[in-house]
């Protein structure tokens, strides 16, 4: 059976974003079982970070000629404060955010497919039925791309042999227009726009559409 190397993806957390707060465990778990960790903001680190611990359990269908690493975890950074306990989990407004993590975590492996630097994914069943990720948003798809608030040594855990490197990919919500831009222009183009407006992959629930 996949096993996920926790304590390696830990010390990892631990050393390049900070003290692990608390783990959310899975209770009931089919034939992943992904976890996610809580590194707490500090008078320094004015935001909270989520990380999956369980994605890399399995490598990703990754074709040979790709130089991304084939297995996988996700980080979702939000805004200091947000609501991270299990009573507040009973709002779908606060518990959004894991739920994408996780969702994303099986979809990679059930779909029998892998995610890479600037992959987009829309939240539908279907092309037409986008729908947003909770009430208090309009997000509606994310894109996967290195975390721009954390160092860089965050991105990859190293592992011996090379190809069993881990990567870490922060998710950064889109709206609708910035989905459409993006297949129709590419990530580059997006991740300019980003730039000009200083979008960050912290979430904020207001901030303007760049498109």
């Amino acid at each position: 059976p996949e096993h996920t190397d926790i304590k390696l993806i830990s010390q990892h957390i631990e050393k390049n974003i900070g003290k692990i707060a608390t783990v959310f465990h899975e209770i009931v778990s089919d034939d992943l079982h992904i976890d996610i960790c809580h590194v707490k903001s500090t008078l320094f680190r004015r935001y909270e970070v989520l990380a999956t611990m369980g994605m890399s359990a399995k490598p990703m269908n990754i074709p040979d000629d790709v130089g991304e690493p084939k297995y996988l975890e996700l980080l979702f950074i939000l805004p200091k404060g947000w609501p991270l306990n299990k009573k507040d989990f009973l709002d779908e407004n606060n518990y959004w955010p894991i739920r994408l993590l996780k969702d994303l975590a099986r979809f990679v492996h059930h779909g029998n497919t892998w995610f890479g630097f600037g992959h987009t994914v829309a939240n539908a069943e279907n092309e037409g039925q986008l729908s947003t990720y909770a009430n208090n948003t309009k997000f509606c798809a994310c894109a996967l791309l290195p975390s721009l608030t954390l160092a860089e040594s965050t991105y990859l855990l190293e592992r011996i042999p090379e190809t069993e490197n881990i990567g870490f990919l922060s998710v950064i919500p889109l709206y609708k227009k910035e989905l459409k831009y993006k297949f129709s222009k590419g990530i580059d183009p997006l991740l300019d726009l980003f730039d000009q407006y200083k979008i960050s992959d912290k979430l904020d629930l207001n901030r303007k559409q760049v498109v």
